[in-house]
């Protein structure tokens, strides 16, 4: 069976696009999978998504980001503003997935939060949430631009690598191409969204909304 590296855009709390996703892909053991960040928010079943991601540690050799929805849930805990800042951008709806107020929420879904990464990196490309300064390796940039900057202001990194990201919700509804990156975020929450899986090797890439449409197409 041969070797994917696969990444999947913002799922936002959309457990069934997930589910039909995978069962769409086919993933398996010999696939590297790596989810871009933004699992929670907007989409009515955040805390079931976060189930799934930890159980699919168990499966599949999984690589979870940090996006910023998840920072924001973390900064919810730290004052009154920013709670309620993130509660107007979903916050409510993870809350309701939850059934109790952000401080009850149990501990390992805080625990799942901090081991997410901000980066991978590959011989060939950089996943991030949100995008990179352009001179600076990965590794030395800030949390803000790692999660926060939009895919219209990314220019080419200095290490000539194909960044892929997610956070820039693309209006098309398909992936988002530039010379030098792939925005796969395809709000997946929206009636007319799709949840996007890339194969980054071949271009192809598989899509499935909470309907159970799918389709398949090459960037």
């Amino acid at each position: 069976m041969k070797k994917r590296t696969l990444a999947i855009g913002d799922i936002h709390g959309c457990l069934q696009a997930l589910k039909n996703l995978e069962e769409f892909v086919d993933f398996n053991e010999e696939d590297t999978i790596i989810t871009l960040g933004d699992y929670i928010d907007r989409g009515p079943e955040s805390m079931q998504v976060l189930d799934w991601l930890m159980e699919a540690r168990q499966k599949y050799e999984l690589i979870t980001l940090l996006g910023n929805h998840e920072r924001m849930m973390e900064d919810a805990t730290l004052d009154a503003g920013a709670y309620y800042f993130w509660e107007m951008n979903g916050g409510t709806q993870t809350l309701r997935s939850f059934d109790c107020e952000v401080e009850d929420v149990p501990n390992k879904y805080w625990q799942f939060i901090k081991s997410c990464k901000l980066f991978h990196e590959t011989e060939s490309h950089i996943f991030v949430h949100a995008g990179l300064e352009p001179q600076q390796p990965p590794g030395e940039q800030k949390e803000d631009v790692l999660c926060w900057l939009r895919f219209g202001d990314l220019e080419p990194h200095s290490s000539e690598k194909t960044i892929v990201c997610g956070h820039t919700p693309q209006k098309s509804f398909i992936p988002g191409v530039l010379p030098h990156a792939i925005c796969i975020d395809t709000p997946a929450f929206r009636p007319e969204g799709y949840l996007t899986c890339l194969d980054v090797d071949s271009g192809t890439y598989w899509q499935a909304n909470s309907k159970g449409d799918t389709r398949k197409n090459t960037l």
